[in-house]
């Protein structure tokens, strides 16, 4: 067995894994730790030459990260017939699933291996209307079973910039920042959101948690936890305005029109594609900023530095988003006045 740096969770983990009926009879195995995220989540591959795949072992610390409401989406996003990994064996108490290997090719890999991405974005779009589709057929039960992502919710996400970004970050007080300003800013942001026609959001729905499946050829979600009914272009933002990749101006306007024609066509919209633009922009500038308040809380709070490079790329995204509308003159002053800032 592969030997991991000793710590009470891989203990009980290795425990449980040898008790499973998925391992019964596979000894020796190799367990391998392959990534962390932004959560206390972690994740092993699982190698045996006993069986013909790779499984994967999912830490979740029940007291940090509990597993109810990753089971709980996993059997929404079964029903919505979208491609998650299989669940082979659970362990909620102690936080621990033994699930499919989607193996490592996430989106973000293949699209570097491509010269035009459209293609591959495209395909991930076709998962985003797949839901809207399949959501609005059950609307009324999944209305039971997850939260609406409210004001509070929204407003409490922008909070996490004005904290960790300017109070922490750039330890700038309220004098810099006037709450009411910034309050003003938010309501706008918040209502344009709050207007859009609602369905199910992944809210994170990303280059490393889309997982290109190369046998298949097609694309599986990974990281849906958070799933909530929010924006319909939530998910679009998160695809297009990915703080890990960088898309040129046609790409994210032909993956635009295509979305926009597409529930044009099912009647979810009324107004222009310029009407849209504009809900599609003001969501982009308010997970931005909530992504840039989350950088700097890993940063400062847990100790992981890693997403802090990504800082000036968001801000310059938001900065070029707000330029083009002056009712965010407030959010544009502020980029500009700190754009000289080796901390920004």
């Amino acid at each position: 067995m592969t030997e991991i740096k000793y710590d009470s969770r891989i203990a009980e983990a290795k425990k449980w894994l040898e008790s499973s009926s998925i391992l019964k009879d596979s000894k020796p195995y190799e367990i391998t730790p392959i990534s962390s995220d932004a959560s206390f989540r972690r994740y092993f591959r699982i190698t045996t030459s006993r069986l013909d795949r790779t499984l994967i072992l999912m830490d979740s610390p029940p007291e940090k990260e509990p597993l109810e409401k990753f089971l709980s989406r996993a059997k929404i996003f079964e029903e919505l017939k979208i491609t998650i990994p299989k669940i082979y064996s659970r362990n909620a108490p102690m936080g621990f699933l033994i699930i499919e290997d989607f193996g490592d090719t996430t989106l973000l890999k293949k699209i570097s291996e491509t010269e035009n991405p459209t293609t591959l974005l495209i395909l991930a779009i076709d998962i985003l209307l797949k839901i809207e589709n399949e959501y609005k057929k059950k609307k009324g039960a999944f209305h039971q079973r997850v939260k609406i992502f409210s004001k509070k919710i929204l407003l409490e996400e922008l909070d996490l910039f004005r904290n960790w970004y300017v109070g922490t970050h750039l330890d700038r007080k309220s004098n810099f920042f006037p709450l009411q300003n910034f309050q003003t800013f938010t309501d706008l942001l918040t209502s344009s959101m709050i207007r859009e026609p609602q369905t199910l959001i992944h809210r994170d729905f990303h280059s490393k948690n889309l997982m290109y499946l190369r046998k298949e050829k097609k694309i599986g979600v990974i990281d849906f936890q958070d799933a909530l009914i929010g924006p319909l272009t939530y998910d679009l933002v998160s695809l297009l305005k990915d703080a890990y990749t960088d898309y040129n101006e046609n790409v994210e306007n032909t993956c635009l029109k295509y979305f926009f024609e597409k529930i044009k066509e099912r009647q979810l919209i009324k107004g222009s594609f310029e009407s849209f633009k504009t809900s599609y922009d003001y969501t982009a500038i308010q997970r931005n900023l909530k992504i840039i308040g989350i950088f700097c809380r890993l940063k400062y709070r847990d100790n992981k530095d890693s997403y802090i490079r990504y800082l000036n790329k968001l801000n310059q995204r938001t900065l070029a988003i707000s330029e083009n509308y002056s009712e965010l003159q407030f959010i544009t002053n502020f980029f500009r006045g700190i754009s000289d800032n080796p901390l920004n």
